[in-house]
């Protein structure tokens, strides 16, 4: 009986014993850590469709084409822009998202004018797992926006669920809206500026390029931007685009970034801005986007903005850059 009973009492400690090793090791940083890694590299192994998906929306892109060539022909190119394109086809038909996000499409940031619709919102967060912290051996989430007046929403949400960092500038304000707290400004750099096609920094606020602020803050890519800069944004990307092109001309001829949010603003131009003011030009520069692979994934009307002149004027787009494989998130297999 004693030595049953000692039997009993040994294989109860053992069983405890295993059970306490088994919990401290799961619960143990260096686990964590091991299997957030392991996680991390097996992320892209998982869609084995992705390429297929992405050279369906390829073909379905380059028909949209076609349909605007046709478009183009019916209509005419004399009408009065924008506002005399409205039946049988409206300015915003002639740039319709026709490829889609091979990913999920998701608003982040406020439900109104201040959050904005992301392509693969899923893949940047298992990519780039947030909050940023030591032990977080993943990849920095670089994001750049342009333009946050009073709403930073949209900022606030990527910096909670991944491991964004996050350069923001706009000259109407002094510092991130209330949404980014303080405490977490070391992650969201932002400075008084505005985005221009030629860079002033003895201007005030001072005015940058995107290519310019780029290298200053040491970056050959950016994950994602976001911009809407009132009407400056057709100069802004025009001049990123003859940049690249400067730069790269027998090489890899497409825009540095992932991913771009883009309010279009179809209004008279600011002093100093060139907007389009036909059809012809706005047909060649909506071109030139998609020559260096940029593919439009969706659109929303600014209803907001609209209602100053009464008609369709404003519009959020969703680009996600196509062609670079090799840095793309979205794009990696």
């Amino acid at each position: 009986m004693a030595t049953s009973q000692r039997l009993v009492t040994i294989t109860f400690i053992l069983a405890t014993i295993l059970l306490f090793t088994v919990l401290f090791t799961r619960s143990s940083p260096r686990f964590s850590t091991s299997l957030s890694s392991q996680n991390h590299a097996a992320v892209f192994s998982n869609d084995p469709h992705l390429n297929s998906r992405l050279s369906h929306a390829e073909k379905l892109w380059r028909r949209s084409i076609k349909a605007r060539e046709e478009m183009a022909q019916v209509v005419g190119y004399d009408k009065k822009f924008p506002d005399g394109y409205m039946n049988p086809f409206n300015v915003w038909d002639f740039a319709r998202p026709s490829f889609f996000c091979p990913h999920d499409l998701e608003r982040v940031g406020s439900i109104s004018d201040g959050g904005k619709i992301i392509c693969g919102m899923s893949r940047y967060e298992k990519e780039c797992p947030g909050p940023s912290s030591d032990s977080n051996k993943a990849r920095e989430f670089i994001v750049y926006s342009f333009g946050v007046s009073v709403d930073s929403s949209f900022e606030a949400e990527l910096l909670q669920r991944t491991n964004a960092r996050i350069w923001g500038y706009d000259g109407t304000v002094d510092q991130w809206a209330q949404q980014v707290p303080e405490f977490i400004w070391s992650r969201a750099k932002f400075q008084k500026a505005m985005i221009g096609k030629v860079s002033d920094s003895k201007a005030r606020p001072p005015v940058f390029s995107i290519q310019d602020l780029m290298k200053i803050n040491g970056h050959s890519y950016v994950d994602l931007i976001k911009m809407d800069i009132e009407g400056a944004e057709f100069d802004v990307i025009t001049s990123l685009i003859d940049s690249v092109k400067e730069q790269r001309k027998n090489g890899n001829m497409t825009l540095p970034f992932g991913q771009l949010l883009v309010e279009l603003h179809l209004k008279d131009a600011p002093e100093g801005v060139t907007v389009p003011n036909d059809l012809r030009s706005w047909l060649k520069w909506w071109y030139s986007l998609e020559a260096m692979g940029l593919r439009p994934v969706s659109n929303e009307d600014n209803w907001i903005g609209d209602r100053v002149y009464g008609m369709p004027r404003f519009m959020e787009y969703t680009f996600i850059n196509a062609v670079d494989k090799e840095r793309n998130l979205l794009l990696r297999t």
